[in-house]
């Protein structure tokens, strides 16, 4: 046989390995889920899933969540679990809209995270552009935003103002201005106006 045929079997052989090495976890996870399909798996069983599967970044985004569920907010060292769990999962599968938006809750209140707050706010956008149930939430975080102007995520909050208008929601927009700042409820009646002025004076009271 000749020498050059030997070695791209001996490489064949070698990917067909890395492969498996990388499948069978996976197929460990989904079969581990699976068996615990009918009844809500307890945090520990969800981070076996995710260990099994370990390139699997929802699973990782799962073990996240329950992470925070189960973290104190007043408790510095279950908050920063939770943070390095969700930048791994993040760093895996990006596309978790509700782990971004977990995630900027909890740099919203974390003073050494606000340089990265309006990043963490446009990637809940960005990964779910069309999410009407994170809709009111998102909103509240990108009128949130402290520091200088964002004029990106200005126009993203003015897109969910937009939309809820739309949709006829204006008791969801009008908790989400009850709550906020004195300057962002400025930014929510003029982006009101623009749109449909008749609507700005129900923010506070809609019918």
């Amino acid at each position: 046989m000749p020498h050059d045929l030997v070695w791209q079997r001996y490489l064949l052989c070698a990917l067909a390995l890395a492969l498996a090495a990388i499948a069978l976890p996976m197929a460990a996870a989904e079969a581990l889920r699976a068996a615990t399909h009918r009844s809500a798996p307890a945090a520990e069983m969800i981070h076996s899933e995710a260990t099994l599967g370990w390139l699997r970044g929802d699973l990782w985004g799962a073990d996240a969540m329950a992470v925070a569920e189960r973290a104190n907010a007043g408790e510095d060292a279950a908050r920063q679990a939770f943070r390095r769990a969700a930048q791994w999962a993040l760093s895996l599968a990006p596309y978790q809209p509700q782990l971004w938006l977990r995630l900027a809750k909890l740099d919203e209140s974390d003073p050494l995270q606000a340089g990265q707050f309006n990043a963490v706010v446009k990637m809940v956008y960005y990964t779910a552009p069309a999410d009407d149930a994170a809709m009111a939430d998102r909103l509240q975080m990108a009128l949130s935003a402290a520091g200088p102007t964002d004029e990106e995520l200005d126009e993203l909050a003015r897109s969910d103002v937009r939309a809820m208008i739309a949709h006829g929601r204006l008791t969801e927009l009008s908790a989400v201005y009850q709550n906020l700042r004195p300057g962002a409820r400025a930014f929510v009646q003029r982006a009101v106006k623009a749109i449909q002025p008749d609507l700005a004076p129900r923010l506070d009271a809609p019918g």
